[in-house]
């Protein structure tokens, strides 16, 4: 999991709030280690607060003066727990008496506590409160919910606000940490949630601009016409509502996955599009085409030009398309439903729109599986293409950055 936000403020703010926890006896080094997090957000008039959460629950307890609390009701929570307590205590004493037997049945009550304790979460993100079940996940592990950045974000969103800076640190002592250590949020918890939380899976934020690694089927603007105004720049912009009015500085298509950049001001804006219009940026793209690609790399030039007769479509033309040039080079060749599929990564040079998929239909004679347009698409399937790396020069650093997606296909 990458940075969500810039962390600088954040961490002033929360280093002073353990150092005033220390000098009023509360907290220590020696302490056995937790983390603590510190949100900064911008309130409707402008105006900035810090906002503290601790991880799980800070000597027992979950609400404590001057913290968030958590996604869940404490009352509902410590009222699950009696309920099931007494049951699963009076198990474990007959399984440690012998009752082996009965260690199916203790696993199968404790997992409806857990089950019935999960129902009670409520997180909230700029479209509204969020639950597990809405969420769809394979599994939950203990703890998700409970870490500092998912309590602060939702606390956050519930409000109103718009989240600034978010700082997480470890504090006291624990085996192969450091105690005041940094930390990103956490891969095996609250990457499961954050993109649920924010509306969108960002892996990166700062007060420049956002990566957002954009879903399958999710408009990156506005469509025309009613019922198409949910997309990745109107969902950043409730997440952020100082970001420009129209925050877009390139496009993928709404069958398309992957990596998207969306401005945080206008200075951004203007310099992050100059880079697409000079062509500086640099992207791959992993596709899996619908047949035998013999070639093991390749450049391709094959002029594009829309199909007035069929729009959206686009067609190539060599007398009178524009210019379109797509390097490709072939991953492995695997077998799908019996038949050659072969993945493929395109490195486009031109911005055409559909230029992938024009030129792996037309000039590679092999389409992308589930492309509606340039070849066929069966129930239930995507378009197979995911836009896996962006390289651009920072607007704010000047420094030439990298960012990477894996492809989920």
């Amino acid at each position: 999991m990458l940075r969500i936000l810039s962390e600088d403020r954040a961490k002033t703010e929360l280093l002073m709030k353990l150092g005033q926890q220390e000098a009023a006896g509360l907290i220590s080094p020696s302490m056995d280690g937790m983390m603590f997090g510190c949100l900064i957000v911008r309130l409707p008039d402008g105006s900035t607060r810090p906002l503290f959460a601790f991880s799980g629950a800070f000597d027992g307890r979950y609400l404590v003066d001057g913290f968030v609390p958590p996604c869940f009701s404490v009352n509902a929570f410590n009222a699950i727990v009696n309920q099931y307590d007494s049951a699963i205590h009076c198990y474990t004493d007959r399984i440690e008496r012998g009752e082996k037997e009965l260690s199916a049945m203790r696993r199968a009550l404790s997992n409806d506590c857990l089950r019935e304790i999960r129902e009670n979460y409520r997180f909230f993100s700029p479209q509204g409160p969020v639950t597990f079940s809405d969420m769809n996940l394979s599994s939950v592990p203990t703890g998700t919910g409970d870490c500092a950045a998912a309590k602060l974000l939702s606390y956050c969103f519930r409000r109103g606000w718009e989240p600034v800076s978010l700082c997480e640190l470890f504090y006291g002592r624990a085996e192969g940490r450091r105690h005041l250590e940094s930390c990103t949020p956490c891969d095996e918890k609250c990457a499961l949630i954050l993109p649920y939380i924010f509306g969108l899976d960002i892996i990166y934020a700062d007060d420049w601009l956002v990566i957002v690694n954009k879903k399958e089927g999710m408009l990156s603007v506005p469509g025309k016409g009613e019922g198409k105004e949910d997309c990745v720049t109107e969902r950043i912009r409730k997440i952020f509502p100082s970001a420009p009015a129209n925050p877009t500085v390139h496009r993928l298509d709404m069958d398309t996955s992957g990596l998207l950049i969306v401005a945080r001001n206008a200075e951004s804006q203007a310099f992050l599009q100059r880079q697409f219009e000079q062509r500086t940026v640099r992207k791959k793209y992993t596709a899996l085409l619908d047949g035998l690609v013999k070639e093991e790399e390749g450049l391709i030039d094959l002029p594009i030009r829309l199909d007035e007769d069929n729009r959206p479509k686009q067609t190539a033309d060599p007398v009178n398309g524009k210019k379109a040039v797509t390097g490709f080079r072939r991953l492995s060749v695997e077998m799908i439903d019996g038949r050659p599929a072969t993945r493929v990564e395109f490195t486009p040079h031109t911005g055409r729109t559909h230029q992938i998929r024009v030129h792996a239909a037309y000039a590679l004679g092999c389409p992308i599986i589930g492309d509606r347009l340039y070849g066929t698409r069966k129930p239930g399937q995507r378009l197979c293409l995911h836009a896996s790396q962006l390289s651009f020069i920072h607007p704010q650093t000047k420094e030439y950055v990298t960012f990477d997606s894996k492809c989920p296909f």
